[in-house]
């Protein structure tokens, strides 16, 4: 197959890719038929003395008449501040502090304040078949309050009937950041042995327009959970849940619930030599519920929503009257930063995994090494920059295999004038000038698709590049040149159109050989138009990726054509504008 043909049906298959991705959902819309459904009962037991809060109601944040708050406790930890009530002991709202959360729509982690049992780290202790010692799934705890400097570092909840004492302390950690030390005592108070089960959970309310993405782009607040034991990693999406819950045993990692830059994660400890400490790894249970919220609302409506939940939940547990059980849990409720995120929880690497960098994760983690090191050691903070430097580090070290690309070109241009004169001699014998040219080649030590074949290798690279780019929570609000903040789109649009001169540019350079005009047009247009309009909608460091790309790309094509002019070969071999071979071999090839 010719050189332009390969190029033709490349562009024609990335064109039908994208469109079938990006464009085609926004066409259709969802694949899935309207379905209608208010919001999931579940039976829970309810201590009189607990109020109601209209259990079943949708979620409305801000609407007239909600419950009491309860009692409130505030704990300020490292980079974050939560609120925690005595309703469900569990929090009503975190707070990351640092200035660019602080100013973003992910201000605050917890989605749903208003109703208790999808407060994050709502705690029950009742179980399929452990109900005896915990008469009730809702019930008020009473908030003992702290005293002191470390008054706001900790809130500690307790219940107390004539069959169990349950003590509950969330304590900010005191050495690493966005997180929360849970440890949970349950005490039997009965004369006779009692079963309970523990299990806690994280949530978050998303509206399906929060979740939807754009052209290219992955929305922030675009959901997945996940569960991690040893090295397995499991990924659910909303889709995943049709035919229910979904759990695995053994967890020894965590349960988590995350968003594009963001994780709520739960994190069962390993229990210290100390008999009364809970030491069975717990299931992680993923769920996400979708349902109306109006009458008549089909719940993929825009305006629809789900609520997403991860859940730790240990094997059902006896004690021996006057006996106790304690839980040991850490919950990371933070951005995805990856320094943290590689000693949280102690690492080792426990929450690593949070960030799901796809296929070509080995590749990325490295490239997130480079970058985060041009980042503290030459750009000096400065992130835009360190993308600037770390393409042309990229362009540096693969050039080598550029240059096999670049020699081939050059090659190639060499042998064009022959090229001509076989596709005139062999004009209506597709089969023999297929075989000529091959001789030709073969003669030459040409391989035509020398240059593809580096290409192809770079592609994990540049796939790596995209990943990393795209999940980099630490662009999130992050300043550069014109740019609000790098994990968004160009504003302006000063980004996507130069991107797309430039590739045009880069187009002219080196036009497409044997192609006729109306081919050589589509090339030249076609793919700078899809780029640019995907622009519109990516992040603008990736943007700023490819922009340098494109102009290293320009400097790497004028040196080409330094080398090896088009119109005037190295060895003398002249070609004329129609593309006529001028030498004495190429005119004897086509006799």
């Amino acid at each position: 197959m010719e050189r332009s043909s390969v190029l033709r049906w490349g562009l024609i298959a990335i064109v039908i890719i994208l469109g079938y991705k990006f464009l085609w959902p926004m066409v259709t819309g969802s694949n899935d038929k309207p379905q209608v459904s208010a919001a999931p009962e579940i039976p829970q037991v309810t201590a009189p003395s607990f109020v109601p809060d209209a259990l079943d109601a949708p979620v409305k944040p801000g609407e007239p008449n909600q419950p009491p708050e309860g009692e409130l406790c505030t704990i300020k930890g490292n980079r974050f501040e939560a609120t925690l009530s005595s309703r469900g002991a569990a929090i009503t709202h975190y707070f990351l502090t640092d200035p660019n959360y602080a100013r973003s729509e992910a201000h605050d982690l917890s989605t749903t304040p208003d109703h208790e049992r999808w407060r994050n780290l709502r705690t029950t202790f009742r179980g399929k078949d452990a109900e005896s010692q915990v008469k009730y799934d809702r019930f008020l705890w009473k908030l003992d309050r702290g005293e002191g400097a470390e008054a706001n570092k900790s809130c500690k909840f307790s219940y107390e009937d004539e069959d169990v004492r349950i003590v509950k302390t969330i304590a900010a950690s005191s050495t690493r950041p966005f997180e929360l030390n849970v440890d949970t005592t349950v005490t039997n108070l009965a004369s006779t042995p009692k079963r309970h089960q523990l299990s806690m959970g994280t949530f978050a309310f998303r509206k399906n327009a929060d979740i939807k993405g754009s052209l290219g782009r992955v929305s922030p607040f675009a959901t997945e959970l996940s569960c991690a034991v040893g090295k397995d990693v499991v990924r659910k999406g909303k889709d995943d849940f049709k035919a229910g819950a979904f759990t695995v045993a053994g967890v020894d990692r965590y349960a988590a619930v995350n968003s594009h830059y963001f994780s709520q994660a739960l994190v069962p400890q390993p229990a210290p030599a100390d008999p009364g400490v809970v030491s069975d790894a717990p299931t992680c249970g993923l769920l996400a519920e979708g349902w109306a919220l109006l009458p008549g609302q089909a719940t993929n409506a825009d305006e629809a929503a789900a609520i997403y939940e991860a859940k730790l939940t240990y094997p059902a547990k006896e004690l021996a009257a006057q006996s106790s059980a304690t839980y040991h849990d850490i919950a990371f409720f933070g951005p995805k930063e990856r320094d943290v995120l590689a000693h949280a929880a102690g690492g080792t690497p426990k929450l690593s995994e949070l960030l799901n960098l796809g296929f070509f994760a080995p590749v990325a983690n490295v490239l997130v090494k480079i970058l985060d090191f041009i980042h503290d050691h030459i750009t000096f903070g400065n992130w835009g920059l360190a993308i600037i430097v770390m393409t042309i580090c990229l362009r540096s070290l693969l050039f080598p295999l550029t240059y096999k690309s670049i020699k081939t070109t050059i090659a190639m241009r060499r042998l064009k004038p022959e090229v001509d004169a076989l596709n005139a001699k062999f004009a209506d014998d597709a089969q023999a000038k297929n075989l000529a040219m091959m001789e030709l080649w073969k003669k030459h030590g040409v391989n035509p698709f020398g240059g593809c074949l580096p290409q192809l290798v770079q592609m994990p690279v540049w796939f790596a590049m995209y990943t990393t780019l795209q999940t980099a929570v630490e662009m999130y609000h992050t300043k550069f040149l014109w740019f609000s903040d790098l994990s968004a789109p160009d504003k302006y649009y000063v980004l996507p159109l130069l991107l797309g001169v430039f590739m045009i540019v880069q187009q002219r350079i080196v036009p497409q050989q044997g192609m006729d005009p109306m081919q050589a047009k589509m090339m030249m247009y076609m793919l700078p138009a899809v780029f640019t309009v995907m622009m519109l909608f990516l992040p603008a460091a990736l943007g700023v990726y490819m922009l340098t790309n494109s102009l290293l790309g320009i400097g790497q094509q004028l040196a080409v054509e330094r080398i090896a002019p088009r119109g005037n070969d190295p060895k003398g071999i002249v070609v004329t504008e129609k593309g006529s071979p001028g030498n004495k071999k190429a005119k004897a090839a086509a006799s």
